[in-house]
């Protein structure tokens, strides 16, 4: 009982997928004394979504296809679709054991865990051992009672990264929200790193799709707008909703002339082919404005010289680039 006081405890303070993973793995491998574990997390079907692994007190790398064939035909698959832990006192005899590496070579015994939380498996916790019969049943009830506690402080912390998540995103384009971009793009600009430029995007004649076709039509068009922008844009660039249809972008290492040549690759990106609608297909275009944080002295300056480039871009005849 002081051991699950204890394991609840730290697993339940934790608020991060990985954190409550990393410590239900670290405290089952040092109850049973394995060798190693593993602790996966998986979707409905019981595919990898997460995954964590230990060998001799030390965090591994478990091979994605030896992973995959433990899931599909291996004692981890038993487990998720009997729902039912397994104990397997010698792994040379089991046909359910497959022998996928040098770490399951040396396995002689394990045990095999489902981590429920309200009628659905959230994860398949493992260990193993060198020696045969190692487990007993013992320990695999103190397992038992681990995941149980587990499954709740998964599903915990599933909950807080979605509720930051709401809070961060903006829910029609799955871009960071306004206020979540300014955060990390004044993060970027305070950090010195320079050269650093800025882009304002504005949906050309955005009003008259809403007017004609709807604001379906136009949530539509602003998603696949959306899109497109993030597809042009390296993963480590700071993007976001700004507002309306209007998006901002702060380039990292981009002086001013590599900054006017991604925005002419997003506005591109987006007037190339018409966006399909339920309305029938739509040619949409941009107007990007393009300033470098060279002699700006906060974020709002450069957002400032940004937005007046894109002003010009407006007023001189749209789907164009100005910087």
């Amino acid at each position: 009982m002081r051991i699950l006081l204890e394991v609840t405890t730290a697993l339940t303070s934790l608020l991060d997928v990985d954190q409550v993973l990393g410590e239900m793995l670290t405290r089952s491998v040092r109850l049973a004394m394995a060798t190693a574990g593993t602790i996966i997390l998986v979707d409905d079907a019981g595919r990898a979504q997460r995954k964590i692994a230990v060998r001799n007190g030390k965090p591994y790398e478990v091979d994605e296809r030896a992973l995959n064939r433990v899931l599909e035909h291996g004692l981890a698959r038993w487990v998720f679709d009997a729902g039912v832990p397994a104990k397997i006192d010698d792994t040379r005899v089991d046909p359910r054991w497959l022998r996928i590496d040098n770490n399951g070579q040396s396995s002689r015994s394990a045990v095999c865990l489902p981590v429920w939380r309200r009628k659905r498996i959230l994860g398949i916790l493992t260990l193993t051992h060198s020696s045969t019969g190692h487990f007993d049943d013992d320990q695999l009830e103190l397992l038992e009672a681990i995941a149980g506690q587990a499954g709740i402080a998964i599903e915990n912390a599933q909950l807080f990264g979605e509720v930051q998540r709401l809070a961060t995103t903006d829910a029609l384009t799955g871009l960071p929200n306004r206020r979540h971009f300014i955060a990390r793009a004044d993060a970027a600009f305070s950090s010195a790193e320079r050269p650093l430029s800025a882009l304002m995007i504005d949906v050309d004649h955005f009003k008259t799709v809403n007017d004609e076709r709807g604001h379906l039509v136009g949530d539509a068009v602003l998603a696949e707008v959306a899109r497109r922008i993030r597809a042009s844009l390296r993963d480590e660039v700071t993007v976001g909703r700004f507002g309306g249809e209007e998006f901002a972008v702060v380039l990292r290492g981009a002086d001013l002339e590599a900054a006017r040549a991604v925005a002419e690759t997003v506005r591109v990106a987006v007037s190339s082919t018409p966006v399909e609608t339920s309305r029938g297909p739509l040619a949409m275009t941009v107007s990007i404005g393009v300033a470098s944080a060279e002699g700006a002295r906060d974020l709002n300056e450069l957002l400032k010289r940004a937005d007046d480039r894109l002003y010009d871009a407006k007023h001189n005849g749209r789907d164009r680039v100005r910087g």
